[in-house]
This record gives structure tokens, sequence and C-alpha cells, in this order.
């Protein structure tokens, strides 16, 4: 992989991918005789131009000293780890905006056997029917605890694809609120959730669900005959796990959004690079803190065929959480909402004090977005003062003759440029 960066200025992980990225293509193309999937090779030359100024920057001035300071455009690409801190925060964000506030919720874990995986992660569609049927089985079990009153909860999924050592290990988390609506649309709280008979919902729900996504596919009869003898294989069903969450739900969200917007591992579980071998620990939940040693190639083919196909959207809403149906339960059962916040306010507020429990506030700290500060002086207070970009030039600038960005030189713009009002800040 060719990069225009010196080596000192990219950290670890991408240093690995720069150097060792044409060897693991080639490796690629040996053992699958084919070439890696054109998403695999955009979210490399992404990772790697991330943060570069020869890219593209907003230069700030600070108010207080004068001084100024680039800021490289990101990548967001989800092999990045620099851009991890910013996309967990726009999930949070989202995934906030749809949970009801008061309502305790829960998480729902969801497996499958070993041999159905590379089944479930050979195309999209069959993701998409993994996913959909851990949602059916959820709502399954939670029907029929009351069938006459038929209620409805809210369900948010969350795919993970790797397990902590970056091996390919597809399963299923749910945030699921713990009270919904009924038929009659009044708010009832839903306290039940038995892992035996989830077991087995979950188990029927996926394979009838993968058996009718591979009809005409090239595997069809293979793949029929595997999951039909699931049944007797696995009597008691597949494994699950339901787990009711303490404290605040954001801790929850900011933990799995991790999943979706970020690469198996983070930065600091690199425990060593050599040029040609990678250190790497992870903590496994049989054998406690490991550290594992694979060549640069093996870490690549580990971290990089654990990214989902390019518009997969790996978070889905379902029940009365799903878009066009949550707008019109909440205005329906404002009142009762308010209540739930109001009792929820007050439960937190007697935990903490007791039991030293962090806030939501306290999350909202730890999660949040953190300002953009001045090298000299430590000053908060910046002004947006240039957006340069490596292909339109000066997009945005407010004085005269802003510094240039290194080994570039700007196009030229209009006087009056296109995209300033949509990149001005509010």
């Amino acid at each position: 992989m060719v990069t225009e960066r010196s080596f000192a200025e990219l950290n670890v992980w991408q240093r690995i991918f720069a150097e060792h990225w044409n060897a693991f293509t080639d490796y690629y193309i040996d053992k699958q005789g084919r070439h890696p999937p054109n998403y695999w090779y955009e979210n490399v030359e992404r990772m790697l131009s991330c943060g570069n100024i020869r890219e593209g920057y907003y230069e700030y001035q600070c108010l207080s000293c004068g001084a100024t300071r680039k800021v490289g455009f990101t990548c967001k690409s989800r092999l990045c780890l620099r851009c991890v801190k910013s996309a967990v925060d726009d999930w949070l964000e989202q995934v906030r905006s749809v949970l009801f506030e008061g309502v305790v919720h829960r998480q729902v874990v969801l497996t499958i056997p070993q041999v159905l995986r590379p089944l479930v992660l050979s195309d999209a569609k069959f993701m998409k029917a993994f996913v959909d049927a851990g949602a059916a089985a959820i709502k399954s079990l939670i029907e029929g605890w009351r069938p006459k009153l038929k209620i409805r909860v809210g369900l948010i999924a969350v795919m993970q694809l790797h397990g902590r050592s970056g091996n390919q290990n597809p399963h299923l988390h749910f945030i699921v609120s713990e009270g919904g609506v009924d038929k009659d649309e009044k708010w009832r709280n839903v306290t039940y959730f038995d892992t035996r008979k989830l077991r087995k919902i979950w188990q029927y729900h996926v394979i009838m669900g993968l058996k009718k996504a591979i009809r005409g596919s090239k595997n069809q009869k293979y793949w029929n005959t595997t999951l039909g003898s699931m049944f007797k294989k696995y009597p008691s069903g597949f494994d699950c796990n339901c787990m009711p969450e303490k404290g605040a739900v954001e801790r929850l969200i900011g933990y799995l959004c991790k999943y979706v917007s970020s690469p198996p591992i983070s930065l600091r579980r690199i425990v060593n690079y050599d040029g040609k071998n990678v250190s790497y620990r992870y903590e496994d939940h049989r054998r406690g803190q490991v550290c594992e040693k694979v060549s640069a190639v093996q870490f690549i083919e580990r971290m990089i065929q654990n990214l989902p196909p390019k518009g997969f959207r790996m978070v889905r809403y379902y029940g009365i959480y799903a878009r066009p149906v949550r707008r019109k339960i909440y205005d329906r059962l404002r009142n009762v909402l308010a209540k739930l916040v109001r009792r929820a306010e007050s439960t937190a507020k007697y935990f903490s004090k007791r039991y030293g429990m962090p806030s939501k506030q306290a999350i909202d700290n730890t999660v949040g977005k953190v300002p953009l500060r001045c090298k000299r002086c430590g000053s908060t207070d910046l002004e947006l003062i240039c957006i340069w970009d490596k292909n339109k030039g000066f997009i945005y600038h407010i004085r005269a003759g802003p510094s240039l960005p290194p080994c570039s030189s700007p196009a030229k713009t209009d006087s009056q440029p296109r995209f300033v009002q949509m990149l001005l800040p509010i």
C-alpha cells in the first residue's frame, strides 16, 4: 500500500497496514482464488489518510493568543482507530433519540454454533436474515407470556461479527425495553425473560430464517441438510443470555456502539510490532488475559475480515422502536413515559448517593465529544478560519492568505464558495 505520509506520522495500527497490505493481498489471492472485496481497499486507503493535512484540513485560530491550529479531515472508516471516539458519539446520539427515556432496558445476547458462522458471513442477505430472526425470537417469547395482551416491546439490534481475538464469530446484542404497548395501546411492564424457552425459540427462528434465505443459492442442498441437523445436535436450543442493565442504559449503548464503529481491538491492546510479527492481548472468557503473537499478514486478515459489506446496517430497530412506529407510540403515551422518567431519575439519585454509581451526566462527560483546545495556551475559544480540500482547494476562509498545506498547492475557487453555508458552524 503506497502512502505519502512518513511512517513517523503513522500510528502502529496504520504502519502495519501500510507495510504489509500488498503482502496480504497476494496471500488472500493465493488462498481464496480472487481479489479482496473493493470495500476493503477503500477502507484501508481512507484509514491511512486519516488526519493527513495533505488531504484536507480545518484551520482554527485561538481568540486568546492568536495561535493557529490545523486539524486534518477524519476518514470515518470502520477500520480506523482514530475515528472511533467520534463514531461512538454519533451512534450514541442516534440511539438515544430512539430510546424511550425512563424505561428500563436489558441486554439479550444470541449466538449460533460454529458450523453455521460461514453461512451467515457469506452474504449480506444471510446476515439480515440472522438479525431479523433474533428480533422475531424475542418478540415471540414476550408475546407468548401474555398472548391475549399482544404486548409489543422496543428492540435495538446490534450485530457483532467477531470475537475478542478478532476471530469470526457473528452474534447479536439486543437492547430490549422492559415494557411495551398492548393491543389497547396501554403501557405494560415486562420483566419476563425465560432463557430456557428463548434458547429453543431462537434456534427455531434462525434455522427457519436461514433456510428461507438460502433458497435458490448455490449450496442450498448442503446448507439445508446442515440446518436441519441442528435440532438433533442441539436439543436444548442455541445459546443465549439475558442480562438486566444496571445503571443508565447509555453505558450499554456506548459499549455496543464500539462494535459497529471500530476494528476488533483498540490501539492500546497492540503490545509489540517488530516489522514482521504483531503481539496483541485480549480477554478470553475461559483463559482470562491472553497475549497472542501472529504474523502481520495474519493480523490484517483477522482485523479486516470483520468489516461488514458496504451499506449493510449493523444497527436495526424493531417493535415500538421501529422508525415508522416510535413517534406514534410516543405521542399517545407521553404522560405515562413522563412518569417513568421521573421515577428513573429519583432511583438514579438514590443509588448514586448510596453506592456511588455514575449519573447520566457523568456518562455524558465520559462519552461526549472533547472540545478542541489551543496547543499554546489551552483555550477552547477557537474560531474556524479556513477549510481546505486537496481536490476542491479553499472551500472557506475568512482572512487573506491562510497558511498552505505542506507538499500541495491549493486549487482556485470562486469568490463565493458553494459549500460555505453548509460548513459554517451554527
